[in-house]
Order: C-alpha cells, then structure tokens, then sequence
C-alpha cells in the first residue's frame, strides 16, 4: 500500500506536524508500508516524484524544518501571484496514493478546508469529514453546537478583535478560537494580565474565546471506532498543559 504522510502547511503547529508525520511514517514502514511526507504548502520537485518513497525520513525531516522560515515569505509571493495553497505535485500525488495520512496540524490543516478538496476530487484521507473537522477546529462553533445538546462546557464568550467585554470573572483562560497546541492560551487573574492575554490571542486571528478558568484534574481518553482507549492523566510540573509543557520533554506527568 502506498501512503502519503501529509505534513507541514502554514499553521503556527506546521514544526509539530512535521515531527507528528516523521514518527507516523516511520511505524508505518516498520509495519511495511511504502509511506514518505510531502508538505502540503510546499511540494516537491517533479524530478523526485518517481523516487518518492526512497527519501531518508531524518533528512527530510531536518530539511522541512528548515523550510518554516520561509513560509510567510512564501504566502505573500502566492498571493501576489495569485497561486494557491498547495505545493507542486502534492495534490497529484495525493491522488496517485492509496491513502493520505493527515499528519497536519492547526488552521489549512484540521479545520476541513483540505479535507474538502479531498472529497472533491475523490482522494481517500484519514480523520474526519470537513463539516466535523471545521465544527472542532472553530471554538465558537463547537460551543454553539454542543451547548444546545446540554453537554457541559466552561461559561463563556467569543471576543472579535475592536470588541470590548464589560465584565470578566478572574480568574479566567484566553484563547484564539481556531487555534490547537494551547499556542497563544493565558490565565488571566487580573485586568492587567487579561490585556496582556488578549494581545497575545488577538496577535494570532481576530476572533478569541474568553472562558471560566475551571480547575481540576486534567484526563485525555482517546476513541477509536467507538472504543475508549485507555485513560492518560495528565499533570504539568509547572503552570498549566500549554505548549511548552505538551513538546519539551520532561515537563509533564503522564499517568
């Protein structure tokens, strides 16, 4: 079976994708599958699409990181060209694999955009569909979906950059609305730290959600065709499970 590892884009996540698709592709070529990355925004030269699955995994791995730099440089001469999303050849051989694994992370990535245009043009990909993923992905979206279903969520607003909110209860979390990997969420306790939150989520999209800070203990139970996996406590050494804490190796319990 041959399957592209989807990796990369232009979310601020893109590093953590190209770890996440580096680790999926090396177990499924332990478990004998031809399997490479390609990523999503920046392609690959047709000179190396026929030799596609014999790439060094760590090389590439070490070569799409570097590339990161350059992504908003890269955004900007699309648009004034007026090119699109995906990089050379990445839909073509998408379309000549058996399947995509979606190793993409945060926005153009898990937020159903991609996923629709696979289901356009027919090709076969991992993950849920593009309504669920953009449901998921938007904050706001998945309150006003569940809430109404009495499913029970943190008291809260969704903040659009200009906007002002008369009251907030401290302590509460700031956090850009369609955002993953906690990049740009605070705890706020006071007026002073709830600015300073507000410019960090606003300094990444114009829409943010302000919640009620809920304290507890914290568990992740993954679900796989309707089966619960077992269940992961997760305890940080220091603060709160925000990007640091979920990639620096050392910095969170996990029983």
């Amino acid at each position: 079976m041959n399957i592209v590892v989807l990796a990369g884009g232009t979310s601020t996540e893109r590093d953590i994708s190209i770890l996440t698709s580096t680790k999926v592709c090396e177990s499924l070529r332990r478990n004998g599958y031809n399997a490479n990355i390609v990523d999503v925004f920046f392609g690959i030269d047709s000179e190396n699409v026929d030799n596609f699955f014999n790439n060094d995994l760590e090389k590439l791995c070490k070569y799409l990181k570097n590339q990161t730099p350059d992504v908003e440089k890269e955004l900007e001469a699309r648009k004034a060209l007026g090119k699109g999303f995906f990089g050379d050849n990445v839909l073509e051989l998408c379309q000549k694999a058996d399947i995509v694994f979606m190793g993409l992370h945060g926005s153009n990535g898990e937020d159903g955009k991609i996923q629709a245009a696979f289901e356009l043009m027919g090709i076969k990909y991992t993950g849920t569909d593009y309504i669920s993923s953009a449901i998921s992905m938007s904050k706001e979206l998945t309150k006003k979906v569940l809430v109404p279903e009495g499913i029970p969520m943190p008291k809260g607003i969704a903040l659009h950059k200009g906007h002002k909110v008369e009251y907030v209860p401290f302590p509460c979390v700031v956090k850009p609305c369609c955002g993953g990997s906690s990049v740009g969420v605070s705890i706020a306790h006071n007026e002073k730290e709830f600015e300073e939150a507000l410019n960090e989520a606003f300094s990444y999209e114009d829409t943010v959600l302000v919640e009620e800070f809920v304290d507890g203990r914290e568990f992740s139970v993954a679900v796989l065709d309707g089966k619960a996996l077992p269940v992961i406590e997760i305890e940080p050494l220091d603060g709160f499970y925000d990007y640091k804490n979920k990639y620096q190796a050392g910095s969170t319990i996990e029983t």
